[in-house]
């Protein structure tokens, strides 16, 4: 390979539009960095051969994301199975497969290629130290869903500085009388392997009524865990007997999928369904999606539960959220 098509192979990878961490892995890809076991083993370090995914071959690069049976699963659920498949027949190695997707397709493309590879690595790394594997389908629907809301996020960030000025001024609005608003959001702190929930719950003169926080074990997807979150906030008010309920998410994936997905097999999936179910049950009870500019407040719980118990619950208003309760109500 002479500079020139070496150079553009460089750059056509740093083009595509991905995340920071897909598009490192990619390269760690291309200049033969990832740790495979087949890799090890040529550097001598004693280790089982065999992919510890599923058990059947050697682990090593064109295995673990083009043959293995849960990249193959995945790139199907993902939509990438044109893209992949007729490459691998054509190419040799991962490398080659790489920089001709990253030249050869779109941008947009590319970068969902990406994104699925490097939910394949943490797959691998997950069964390899904690004993934890996700399905092929359920990893490509996931990547998908990463891919896609990362890319959301990016247009919201290159909006214009005015449309970014004019954001800052959107606020919380009480709920027409009669009925409450319920926040909810997520955080996920992958250091600690835990998710994080917190809701809050006002009548219809924004007055506080009641909040919860909550924190599991596991590193959630964000749609997953956005709707996890949005979930447990509706049986947690479902117990409290309050009918008339609008919920407030600031995940848009969430709020499409439960008024437009018609079914998987994800966890994903099996979460939205779950709050479908509850949604029927409570047909007073409605789920919309807000900016994060005007969801500060259930944003500030879910940061905080991580430093309290797995599940509280609050009849008094937490000191935390105090000032922005009380700024929101001016």
């Amino acid at each position: 390979m002479n500079d020139q098509v070496q150079q553009e192979d460089w750059s056509s990878l740093w083009k595509i539009h991905a995340p920071p961490k897909a598009k490192h892995l990619l390269w760690r890809i291309c200049k033969g960095c990832i740790p495979t076991r087949t890799r090890l083993h040529e550097r001598f370090v004693p280790c089982p051969l065999i992919c510890p995914v599923c058990d059947q071959c050697n682990e090593d690069d064109w295995h673990v994301f083009f043959t293995c049976n849960d990249s193959i699963h995945a790139r199907q659920a993902a939509g990438l199975e044109h893209v992949i498949s007729t490459r691998l027949q054509q190419l040799r190695t991962t490398q080659e497969v790489i920089f001709n997707i990253c030249k050869g397709e779109d941008r947009m493309i590319a970068g969902q290629f990406a994104v699925l590879l490097w939910t394949l690595w943490n797959n691998r790394n997950d069964k390899v130290w904690n004993e934890s594997r996700t399905p092929g389908r359920s990893l490509g629907i996931k990547a998908s869903q990463f891919w896609h809301e990362w890319f959301a996020i990016q247009k919201v960030q290159q909006q214009s500085p005015r449309a970014a000025q004019q954001q800052q001024f959107i606020k919380w609005e009480k709920p027409p009388m009669g009925w409450h608003k319920c926040n909810v959001d997520a955080g996920f702190y992958h250091n600690l392997h835990r998710t994080t929930a917190g809701w809050c719950l006002r009548d219809h003169q924004g007055s506080f009524v009641r909040a919860g926080t909550s924190w599991s074990n596991g590193n959630y997807y964000i749609a997953e865990g956005e709707a996890a979150a949005v979930l447990d906030a509706m049986k947690a008010v479902e117990n409290q007997g309050v009918t008339h309920v609008i919920f407030e998410t600031d995940s848009k994936s969430v709020v499409d999928a439960i008024y437009n997905f018609h079914g998987g097999s994800s966890e994903f999936s099996s979460i939205i369904c779950n709050i479908k179910n509850a949604l029927l049950s409570n047909p007073n009870f409605v789920v919309k999606f807000i900016k994060r500019q005007a969801n500060m407040v259930a944003h500030t719980l879910a940061r905080a539960a991580i430093s309290w118990s797995n599940r509280c619950t609050f009849d008094l208003l937490p000191l935390c959220i105090m000032p922005l309760l009380n700024n929101e109500m001016i």
